[in-house]
């Protein structure tokens, strides 16, 4: 059963000791404190203490003895030293005494948080290392046993640096035999770049002054181990050691015989640490991207609204209608450049739908394929339907982008294979991804183009990253079909090599819906005479609904905070047929905001509107029973469309 680790502050500053337990108990740890280092021992024997956090100098006690009387009392105690000395001779000292780390001070909160974490997440790998270590010497045929098929390599050198002992997972870690590194130096299968550091390392076992308990080291890899990974040239592995002493019959001296220890192969460690930081990231750089798109959704909004307000008023033939078409078709693209920056900021999906993604993928090739004769599509559909939920126009935006992507990489012509497959994916596959094991659609988009080496696959989904010329990609196009991929619960990964193409791979879970068909959108205005309520913050918004509605012939009333909005519902509820509400408010936010007129008038139809799409906050407010939702920059057609729709659905309330 899980407990809190304990904890003991010891420090004569009391405002010290104070504050280092308020912030250690605000993460959940059980702490005691001790101003003296009698009081630190005494409690110490009355608790089995986890860690203890000491200063280096205490009235009472020096604190290398005070260390040693601590383990002594409780050898498996871990102890952080605190100093405010300017050289680091008392710190090395603790640290020859047992101690797992120093801080000096000032030091940040977040540095000694991070600090303690360590400390005890040792104290856990040490005490599992010990119940090895309990079992391998239960038995020398067991320890063998456990030598022998260990996935490290456990090895001993000779006081010259000269193994002795190897275990045979060297052969499959690094490709050499055991038999023809018997005898050679250590620095014989360290790279190049990291001798000197492998050498400072052993030396230190070779003094007895231990300062690090291991260190990274990047170690040769060769015969059958490259033949499969060419672009691998070594092995990064994490090397641990103690030296071999023994004591010399003439003067009782300690003498350095040798040194044993493990090698551990890091590099799936190293892989999927570069994936969560990858992973952390792209989810910051989305969140930033979202907030862009979506203020730059609000001033797209402005600018088709009051554009459509001037065409409104003129007549087919009028010279400057040109220019507002064009200003709206320049509105467009620039709706569908914020459309990708939500997709990277995993942005929600618009409207989903169970979609068969066989036709999905059929509609969408047939549709590239019309404007790009010079490649051949190749198409292979699983025997049946394959039904997913997803923003089908989100999907066809991701195929697209490859499509477009592959075609770039055959610029003299190729093969374009598209293939769907219905697969299971297991705990092992879905793990790295954070997603779900069970039934996934897979697609496959396949090119027989240029392909990119291994550094250029590592940055694909970054924003702006591109490998196209200026005016030929904003380097958008994969880094939000990576967003939308995974905020459909799925997985897109890449598979190339230079000269012998692309392969993209898409995982999105299967529903067991049935399939919903589109409707067909009309373009036309629906007008009518019902009152309408807008909440927004934003001025523009507010102007540019109120011009528009009230040229379809309805009543507006406008709030520019939440606050506002539940007083009118409050003062005229009943009178109101519909409320278009923002999402994104300054104090009271959309959320809350449908929350007070549901409870005060719970028969008004409410329609969300934002520069966002449906996701997070958004899909929580539809989900409580709202009405309808409509995405900025919206045309007049859209918002008339919308607006007639919700409230032929609900009735209104007049």
């Amino acid at each position: 059963m899980w407990r809190s680790p304990k904890i003991i502050v010891v420090d004569d500053e009391i405002r010290i000791c104070e504050s280092l337990a308020y912030l250690l108990k605000s993460k959940d740890y059980e702490v005691t404190t001790a101003a003296c280092g009698q009081d630190a021992l005494v409690r110490v024997g009355e608790n089995a203490f986890d860690l203890a956090v000491l200063d280096i100098h205490l009235p009472d006690i020096i604190g290398t003895d005070l260390i040693e009387k601590i383990k002594a009392r409780n050898p498996d105690i871990s102890v952080i030293v605190i100093t405010g000395d300017a050289n680091l001779d008392s710190a090395l000292a603790s640290l020859r005494c047992g101690a797992y780390d120093y801080l000096r001070k000032p030091f940040e909160f977040e540095e000694f948080l991070r600090t303690v974490e360590n400390a005890l997440n040792q104290k856990a790998l040490k005490r599992e290392k010990d119940k090895i270590n309990h079992e391998l010497y239960r038995s020398e045929e067991k320890y063998r046993y456990l030598v022998q098929n260990s996935p490290d390599i456990i090895y001993t050198l000779d006081a010259d640096g000269n193994f002795t002992f190897l275990s045979e997972a060297l052969e499959h870690l690094l490709g050499f035999t055991v038999d023809g590194l018997i005898g050679k130096h250590y620095s014989t299968i360290v790279c190049e770049e990291d001798r000197d550091k492998a050498q400072w390392f052993f030396d230190e076992r070779r003094s007895g002054d231990r300062a690090a308990s291991g260190i990274e080291l990047r170690l040769k890899a060769v015969g059958d181990v490259q033949q499969n990974e060419s672009v691998r040239r070594h092995l990064t592995v994490e090397l641990k050691s103690m030296g071999i002493y023994e004591k010399s019959a003439i003067d009782g001296e300690r003498r350095h015989v040798g040194t044993h220890g493990v090698i551990r192969d890091i590099s799936e460690r190293q892989r999927l640490y570069a994936q969560l930081q990858n992973a952390e990231r792209m989810e910051s750089l989305g969140t930033l991207a979202g907030g862009i798109a979506h203020d730059f959704n609000n001033l797209l909004m402005g600018i088709q609204g009051r554009s459509s307000l001037i065409s409104m008023d003129m007549e087919d033939s009028h010279p400057v209608l040109e220019h507002l078409h064009a200003i709206e078709d320049y509105i467009l693209s620039a709706t569908h450049l914020t459309k990708q920056l939500l997709g990277f900021a995993r942005g929600g999906k618009y409207e989903v739908k169970p979609t068969n993604i066989n036709e999905l993928v059929l509609k969408s090739a047939n549709m590239f394929g019309r404007t790009k004769k010079e490649i051949i599509i190749e198409t292979q559909f699983h025997n049946a339907n394959i039904v997913v939920e997803a923003d089908r126009r989100q999907i066809e935006q991701v195929l697209l982008n490859l499509y477009v992507n592959a075609w770039q990489a055959m610029p003299e012509g190729g093969t374009l294979r598209l293939e769907t497959k219905h697969v299971v994916l297991g705990n092992k596959d879905c793990r790295p991804h954070q997603i779900e094991p069970g039934r996934y659609a897979h697609l496959s988009v396949t090119d027989t183009g240029i392909g990119m080496d291994q550094k250029t696959l590592q940055h694909i989904y970054d924003p702006f990253f591109t490998t196209k010329e200026k005016s030929r990609g904003t380097g958008l196009g994969l880094a939000s079909a990576y967003g939308i991929i995974k905020n459909h619960a799925g997985i897109i990964h890449a598979d190339s090599n230079v000269d012998h193409g692309t392969t993209f791979n898409l995982y999105l879970p299967i529903s067991e819906k049935l399939v919903v068909k589109e409707a067909s959108s009309e373009k036309n205005i629906s007008n009518g005479s019902e009152t309408i309520l807008i909440v927004d913050d934003e001025d523009m918004i507010i102007d540019v609904g109120q011009a528009l509605l009230k040229r379809m012939g309805y009543q507006v009333i406008t709030a520019k905070s939440g606050e506002e909005a539940l007083e009118v519902v409050h003062r005229i509820g009943p009178s109101i047929d519909l409320v278009i509400l923002d999402m994104i408010m300054p104090g009271m936010d959309g959320g809350r905001t449908f929350d007070g007129i549901r409870e005060t008038c719970p028969e008004i139809p409410i329609m969300l509107a934002s520069g966002y799409a449906i996701n997070g906050q958004a899909q929580k407010i539809m989900n409580r029973g709202c009405n309808g939702f409509i995405q900025k920059p919206f045309s007049v057609s859209e918002l008339s469309q919308k607006v007639r729709q919700v409230l032929d659905t609900t009735g209104g309330l007049r």
